[in-house]
């Protein structure tokens, strides 16, 4: 509200005062402070995530605003030009001709215990690190059109037709934990007993899969960055959504260049391979080749030995018949000459 922005609140039968300390506020930016589901209806006490984003959605549609910002109690949001307080920020994207912001989220974690709830956060809390890959889409604040959901992505984006998403991405500072109790707290007994098995099939509610009991909520500061609002804001200048798309496309050609030269590179040894298997097989059609004709050879000359040989045995033959011929007749000639 510091920034301009008005705020709607729903308060999910909260018990720890939430709703006594807001209501002075109603006076100063604050719309309404909602209990939902409402007391006595059918949802009953129970946490469902589902529900929470259709109501977004409704109210979306029906509060008398132009911009709207799916917004979490653990959050701050600043525009990306310190000159510029949050609805300025909004107001330059809207003359700029877009319709939806993304936000670039640093996970703030304590490195001590000791805060008492009074003090400003921001200041006792100066280490953070950048959100993990499920949780880079934050496309949490869009321009009145009606059609907006939520719901689909499980409050990570705000989908609705002829989006224009803002290249320069805010900054969203997420403060999940206050220290080592309020963490076992939230995550181990508050958290991960409410979500339903339903929203969990669906990916959603993944943030504290890794966290196991007895984890350390308290971070070395060694492991974490220190906060510079300038040096923040000169990283999303230089890494803003443009930059990246055109860095994953050219991550995508390099991918499929280097696929293409794995694929070439395999379709040559295929090649290569036939080849050599297309010469040994002519070599070996060769070698069967020469065989052949060898053996058409060898058949002729065997051939023509047989009949050489046959030649020689018809000679002998009319030899032979010459021979006996005369042995026989020559007996009945004497004969014949003496009965004459």
């Amino acid at each position: 509200m510091r920034q301009g922005i008005a705020a709607y609140v729903l308060d999910h039968h909260s018990t720890d005062g939430t709703v006594a300390a807001l209501e002075p506020l109603l006076s100063g930016g604050l719309v309404r402070i909602e209990t939902f589901p409402p007391a006595g209806s059918s949802a009953g006490g129970g946490f469902r995530w589902a529900d929470i984003l259709t109501r977004k959605e409704q109210l979306a549609r029906e509060l008398d605003a132009d911009w709207f910002i799916h917004h979490d109690a653990d959050e701050f949001r600043e525009s990306p030009w310190p000159h510029l307080n949050l609805r300025e920020g909004v107001a330059l994207v809207d003359r700029l001709g877009y319709n939806a912001i993304d936000f670039a989220v640093l996970n703030f974690w304590p490195t001590q215990d000791g805060f008492d709830g009074a003090s400003d956060i921001r200041e006792l809390f100066q280490h953070y690190e950048p959100a993990d890959a499920f949780d880079r889409r934050q496309v949490k604040c869009w321009k009145k059109n009606g059609q907006v959901d939520l719901v689909s992505t499980g409050g990570h984006e705000a989908q609705f037709p002829s989006r224009r998403v803002f290249p320069l991405r805010f900054i969203l500072r997420h403060y999940p934990v206050r220290g080592q109790a309020h963490g076992t707290r939230k995550v181990f007994e508050e958290r991960k007993p409410r979500f339903s098995a339903e929203e969990r099939r669906q990916g959603w509610h993944v943030q504290y899969d890794a966290f196991r009991p007895g984890h350390q909520f308290l971070r070395d500061p060694r492991t974490l960055r220190r906060y510079d609002a300038d040096e923040v804001r000169v990283q999303l200048q230089a890494h803003n959504r443009e930059c990246e798309e055109l860095s994953a496309h050219a991550e995508t050609a390099r991918r499929e260049r280097d696929d293409l030269a794995v694929q070439l590179a395999e379709s040559r040894s295929a090649l290569q391979a036939a080849v050599e298997r297309g010469e040994a097989e002519a070599a070996h059609v060769r070698r069967l080749r020469e065989q052949l004709d060898e053996h058409v050879r060898e058949h002729e000359r065997t051939k023509q030995a047989l009949l050489a040989r046959i030649e020689d045995l018809d000679r002998h033959i009319v030899d032979l018949r010459q021979s006996w011929s005369w042995r026989l007749t020559a007996p009945l000639r004497t004969l014949w000459r003496l009965l004459r």
